[in-house]
């Protein structure tokens, strides 16, 4: 198929999908269209593709015409085709409310693993599904680690697996997919990685300054404070130079006692002018708690937003109250980008958790929400638990997952980022 057609982006904590509304079935996607479209550096860019069509007009949904109007056809970004996406089903529905397509905001949807209910919000979208089915345990093999795990099926299979005591989320490399015994996992499966305990979950984030080669160069990490010390962190930017050991070094040290609001960071020592290559983070203004300010240099006119670091005060979204962001230049890709996300502890939940994931057809996304819901059975059936609330930290945000005897809800934010025509997709 060659032409023009009309898409949609959006995401859903930031796993990111590429929507093609075609109500009457007429697309006839193939893998090869769909990995074109989902790749990142010459097509739009996703991990995968929600093909809203109605169930009655698509082959695989026409015997669930008469429970849900819209199936979900959902494909991964390698071009294969997925049972479930718990993300991409909210997304789907978030779609369907914003463009008409229904004009109820709780509604069924269709999809290869059955009938989904959602309800759309204003900023959040709740989708309810089969409740997760724990399984047997197995184990999944990285950098020459084998980790023990636990099977779960939430209409697509997933293989949840506890970091051990000592070691950090941080330190997975999921550039390559996990090994598995395909003997359990004939099709393949999700590979979740999880933590417990609200101290890495809170403040679970990634900041990246470009990957240049060097073992600490052009490199931010944000390490996991000490037992003893929880208000302290370590940041590093390339090796100092011998002759300055101040050179090159971002350090947030704990501040000193008499003031407990106020840190300091550190870069190089200034040259010319005192405001050149330093940071500081000045206590906020007593009517603006929640507000600070860290500036570098001033920025070169002809490029106003580079050379800048704001914090400012968080958007006044219910559900993050206390979420900020901060930007270094405007640059493609995750090169010159910062972002920390600020997430509060939650409240009302009866586990915390934060994960990782390696998503069967796309490799390591941002977020999975089947993948947690999986996550949050597991760490229910290790406190004694069938049922309850979990809050799960993804990179790209947070879900709450509810799990009854008979059911699970998968609530989170989903939002339409972007339209446009894609042209010879075929």
């Amino acid at each position: 198929m060659g032409g023009s057609v009309r898409f949609f982006k959006g995401h859903g904590t930031g796993n990111d999908f590429v929507i093609l509304p075609d109500p009457d079935g007429g697309l006839e996607l193939t893998p090869s269209m769909v990995a074109a479209l989902c790749d990142r550096g010459r097509g739009i860019g996703a991990d995968g593709v929600l093909h809203v069509v109605r169930s009655a007009k698509h082959p695989e949904a026409a015997g669930l015409a008469g429970e849900a109007e819209w199936f979900m056809d959902y494909w991964n970004s390698d071009g294969s085709i997925a049972e479930m996406c718990g993300n991409g089903v909210r997304v789907f529905a978030r779609f369907l409310v914003a463009e008409g397509y229904t004009d109820s905001a709780s509604f069924p949807i269709a999809t290869r693993a059955g009938v989904v209910r959602a309800v759309v919000g204003a900023s959040e979208v709740s989708v309810t599904l089969a409740a997760p089915r724990v399984g047997a345990g197995s184990t999944a093999t990285l950098g020459g680690l084998t980790f023990t795990g636990t099977s779960v099926d939430v209409g697509n299979p997933h293989l949840v697996c506890s970091v051990p005591s000592g070691m950090s989320l941080r330190d997975l490399d999921l550039t390559h997919a996990p090994d598995y015994d395909a003997a359990v996992f004939p099709t393949g499966v999700n590979v979740e990685f999880m933590v417990r305990g609200g101290t890495e979950a809170a403040a679970f984030g990634h900041i990246a300054v470009d990957r240049r080669p060097g073992p600490d160069r052009g490199h931010i990490a944000v390490d996991s404070p000490p037992a003893d010390r929880p208000e302290y962190g370590h940041i590093a930017v390339d090796s100092p130079p011998a002759d300055g050991r101040e050179r090159g070094h971002i350090a947030v040290d704990s501040p000193p006692p008499s003031q407990p609001e106020r840190g300091h960071i550190a870069v190089d020592s200034p040259t010319e002018g005192r405001e050149q290559g330093h940071i500081a983070v000045d206590s906020p203004p007593p009517s603006q708690p929640e507000r600070g300010h860290i500036a570098v240099d001033s920025p070169p006119p002809v490029q106003p937003e580079r050379g800048h670091i704001a914090v400012d005060s968080p958007p006044p979204s219910p559900a993050q109250p206390d979420r900020g962001h901060i930007a270094v230049d405007r640059r493609g890709g995750e090169f010159g980008h910062i972002a920390v996300d600020k997430r509060p502890v939650p409240v009302g939940v009866d586990a915390h958790v934060a994960m990782r994931v390696y998503e069967r057809g796309s490799g390591e996304t941002l977020s999975c929400g089947s993948g947690a819901i999986a996550v949050a059975a597991v760490a229910l059936r290790e406190t004694g638990k069938e049922t309850g609330v979990v809050a799960v930290d993804v990179l790209g945000g947070r879900l709450t997952i509810t799990v009854d005897g008979e059911s699970c809800v998968l609530t989170g934010p989903a939002v339409l980022v972007a339209t446009g025509e894609t042209l010879h997709i075929g």
